[in-house]
């Protein structure tokens, strides 16, 4: 069944998105905790120069994040600082101009999935597609909609019945968030900007 155009929302730059990755059938994403390690080690890895995250979370055969992109300008100047021969066909396509801020984006994107779903596949002598393509991309439409976003993906587990309270959930953002270590998180700038503590203390318990 085709992915509703609504959730197919051009990547802006300096713009906020809900993005969902669904496993493809019955399948699932992770089948241990060591998957969702090295799944979001990846994430990470991938798309840190391309988005900034502010919340997320795993599910066995799902995962939610909210993200803002980068800038145009900030992500051409990351990519003119790897050599050129190290960069990917299409980090060359956009420096160049010959694609778009939400394709460059978009292919970053594709490129984490295949990596991970090439490891997975390895790991459990698989063959197939792992992930539902196209994923899906929501545009955040205003401060009462992130806000909801955010208390919606911290209660995500519990919504599941995976959990019975948000303290128990693994593999989200939310004790990032509440941390005063330093994480790969825009934790400091959400919870100035939305009081999440209180935020889904008060949502997910209402």
């Amino acid at each position: 069944m085709p992915v509703n155009i609504k959730y197919l929302e051009s990547f802006q730059e300096d713009e906020y998105f809900h993005v969902i990755a669904k496993a493809v059938g019955g399948n699932v994403l992770f089948r241990n905790d060591e998957n969702k390690v090295y799944f979001l080690y990846q994430y990470f890895h991938y798309l840190s120069s391309y988005i900034h995250t502010y919340a997320f979370c795993l599910l066995d055969n799902h995962v939610h994040w909210l993200v803002k992109c980068t800038k145009e300008r900030e992500l051409k100047e990351y990519l003119l600082l790897l050599e050129k021969d190290k960069r990917k066909k299409h980090q060359n396509h956009f420096i160049d101009g010959a694609i778009t801020f939400e394709r460059a984006v978009e292919y970053q994107w594709k490129d984490f999935f295949i990596s991970y779903a090439q490891a997975y596949n390895n790991r459990f002598h698989r063959k197939g597609t792992l992930f539902v393509n196209p994923f899906r991309r929501i545009a955040i439409q205003d401060e009462a909609h992130l806000s909801r976003l955010i208390i919606y993906i911290h209660a995500n587990q519990i919504k599941h019945r995976l959990e019975n309270n948000i303290d128990q959930c693994r593999f989200t953002s939310y004790h990032s968030i509440l941390s005063k270590n330093s994480t790969k998180l825009k934790e400091k700038k959400c919870l100035k900007y939305l009081e999440v503590k209180n935020l889904l203390l008060n949502g997910i318990n209402s």
